[in-house]
């Protein structure tokens, strides 16, 4: 067998070069290709904001993410993945939803049905987006060109007409509207730096709408143990209040006998610190007779007593 360094070195090259592709192809394969998961496609009407990486929710409960979307003539494809144990039935219907006010969205999937999905397609007709304003601007719009000039025209007399029966009233009100105008572009700059200054706060908040969402999940799931555990909690409450009820009842029932004792003990303290001295010296001379009695005997530190027995008399004087 040939010793690496007499192969070739072109073919040793072109296999390093297959395994590598083989290890990327591979890790490609297993980041894209989502293992345990179904793909999915819903057909809406619009994207409402809707982006690839959010997730897709059934019955409130994250199941999936949004892989794809892809533009199908006047309508869009969302391509997503769904945990396979999901079933979703033949009239499975998809909604896209508002997380939260800073923008972020998600697929909402509702199962339903029996059999299986057709095609794995929630089609146009059993999906819905959220509140368009643009829709409505070109509804206005549309309703505004279908109105007929002559009925207008009568309209716009007749409210004419009613201004001038009215005049005394519409005075005073268009000169608090003039004086309202007149204080704001006196304060167009305050206004502007307000407006400036809640576009950044905006922005700042758009920045950390994915740390502000993980944090309002963290909280909800305090909130949930917290619920989960309430009945222990509350158990915790109702025995420290009996705690508490008991040591101030023991408090109460032996307050006459505590001051007594506590006056006891202060004078046995007094005696103790007015006699230091004497314990002290006490202490001092008694030490070395101690030593002195032990080596004596030889027992080290400790002094061997006999007690003749029995010690202590019985109670009958025997």
């Amino acid at each position: 067998m040939k010793a690496l360094s007499q192969r070739d070195p072109f073919k040793l090259g072109l296999i390093a070069l297959l395994v590598g592709g083989l290890l990327v192809g591979a890790v490609v394969v297993i980041s894209v290709i989502p293992f345990g998961e179904k793909k999915y496609t819903a057909v809406i009407a619009q994207t409402a904001g809707l982006r690839v990486g959010e997730s897709v929710n059934v019955a409130g409960v994250p199941s999936g993410k949004v892989q794809s979307i892809e533009l199908d003539g006047d309508r869009v494809k969302v391509g997503f993945s769904l945990d396979k144990k999901v079933k979703l039935g033949s009239e499975s219907s998809a909604e896209v939803k508002v997380a939260t006010l800073l923008g972020t969205h998600y697929l909402q999937v509702v199962p339903k049905g029996a059999g299986t999905l057709k095609a794995d397609t929630i089609p146009l007709e059993r999906t819905s987006v959220p509140f368009n304003l643009q829709d409505v601007l070109e509804k206005s719009a549309q309703t505004l060109e279908e109105l007929d000039p002559k009925i207008l025209a009568e309209a716009m007399k007749t409210f004419s007409e009613n201004t001038a029966m009215t005049k005394d009233e519409i005075g005073p009100a268009l000169t608090g509207v003039a004086r309202l105008s007149e204080m704001v572009a006196s304060r167009k700059d305050q206004l502007a730096e307000l407006m400036s200054a809640t576009r950044e706060v905006t922005d700042q908040l758009s920045a950390n709408s994915d740390d502000l969402v993980a944090m309002m999940d963290q909280a909800n799931l305090v909130i949930a143990e917290i619920t989960k555990r309430r009945e222990a909690i509350h158990a915790m409450l109702v025995a420290t209040t009996a705690l508490s009820k008991n040591i101030n009842r023991l408090i109460t029932d032996t307050k006459a006998d505590l001051g007594p004792a506590f006056v006891k003990a202060n004078q046995v303290i007094d005696t103790l610190r007015q006699q230091d001295a004497v314990m002290k010296n006490l202490l001092s001379k008694t030490a070395p007779a101690a030593r002195y009695l032990a080596n004596a005997n030889g027992s080290g530190p400790w002094t061997n007593v006999f007690v003749r027995y029995p010690a202590i008399p019985a109670d009958d004087g025997r």
